[in-house]
């Protein structure tokens, strides 16, 4: 096992040099990297529901145009959150009648879990639409992601999420095993996942719990899928219960630790078939791979079950912003 460790964290070392010297943000992809998702509170008053959703795009499109984008908004603990104030709003006369607003967007990022603002501005911005919602919309479209007061507002994010992360590492990492501890191992490597590449020294730490967890995670799931196996081969003790069992025998990692029942129910289930149904059930055992495979490997599969957690998480989670306007 401590063969292994040591494989897998040269590996992750290469493959962190690697995209280093691609984008000093960190990985191409949403996990290990700074990103700050958006967020428009309820509390945005009198802003149509069709407005508010080109705002929630808007400001999307703008942290990505800036770097910090996540596409799936898996990493969900840092936002930007408007606030919408109307300046002036008139009818513009003409066939037909337009309605013209000016807005001033306060747009603020921060800890949305701690409620820790880091920063704000504001903007304004002009729209002129058939109607007020028209107008919103046309007004939301003038936000730019090229507005230097964003840029330096999201400059300053990100600085101060990187300070987070070196600064509350071993809380992070405290976090992590107190989630493992319970068993939540999707958690907990979702959690060691998401600190940025650019925080090397808390980086590296996460890695390191990381590849332990991810064989604990194989082993606890070995014992819970074997255990599946063996009540429906045990229900029917036939050729459909052979199938039954194979369905969940096939999910259970060759280098876990209880794969040797697994081999020993398999040979159990292809005697029984051969002596009742006289044929063969065909049922292939995956082959352990050597210790530099498993380092290569697990580095994919850390970072599918940390997408698949992510995936799984609320999509509309309610944060706290109370007194940031």
């Amino acid at each position: 096992m401590k063969k292994i460790k040591i494989i897998f964290i040269i590996v992750f070392c290469l493959v962190l040099s690697k995209t280093e010297a691609q984008n000093d943000l960190g990985k191409s992809d949403d996990l290990g990297r700074i990103s700050i998702v958006p967020y428009v509170s309820d509390q945005v008053e009198n802003l149509p529901l069709s407005a508010r959703n080109n705002l929630q795009s808007k400001l999307a499109q703008v942290v990505t145009a800036n770097g910090l984008g996540d596409s799936q908004n898996y990493n969900t603990r840092f936002i930007i959150t408007p606030n919408i104030s109307v300046l002036d709003k008139y009818v513009v006369s003409g066939a037909p009648a337009k309605v013209a607003l000016t807005l001033e967007v306060a747009v603020y990022v921060g800890d949305g879990i701690t409620g820790k603002k880091f920063g704000s501005t504001a903007i304004n911005v002009k729209g002129v639409g058939r109607n007020e919602t028209k107008a919103y919309i046309a007004a939301v479209r003038q936000i730019s992601s090229g507005d230097k007061n964003l840029q330096n507002l999201l400059m300053t994010a990100k600085n101060r999420i990187l300070e987070y992360y070196n600064n509350e590492c071993d809380f992070i990492l405290k976090d992590a095993e107190s989630l493992a501890n319970q068993n939540q191992f999707e958690n907990a490597i979702f959690v060691l996942t998401s600190v940025p590449n650019i925080s090397k020294d808390c980086y590296n730490k996460a890695l390191d719990m990381a590849a332990p967890l991810y064989q604990k995670k194989i082993d606890r799931d070995c014992k819970l899928l074997l255990n599946k196996a063996k009540n429906a081969w045990n229900a029917g003790l036939d050729f459909e219960a052979a199938n039954d069992a194979a369905s969940y025998l096939n999910q259970i990692e060759p280098n876990s630790d209880c794969y040797p029942q697994v081999e020993s129910l398999s040979r159990e289930i292809n005697s029984r078939i051969k002596k009742v149904d006289n044929r063969e059930w065909k049922f292939i055992l995956k082959q352990q791979d050597d210790r530099t495979k498993v380092a290569v490997n697990q580095l994919q599969s850390l970072k599918e079950i940390a997408l698949t957690y992510g995936r799984n998480q609320p999509q509309n989670p309610v944060y706290n912003i109370g007194g940031w306007w």
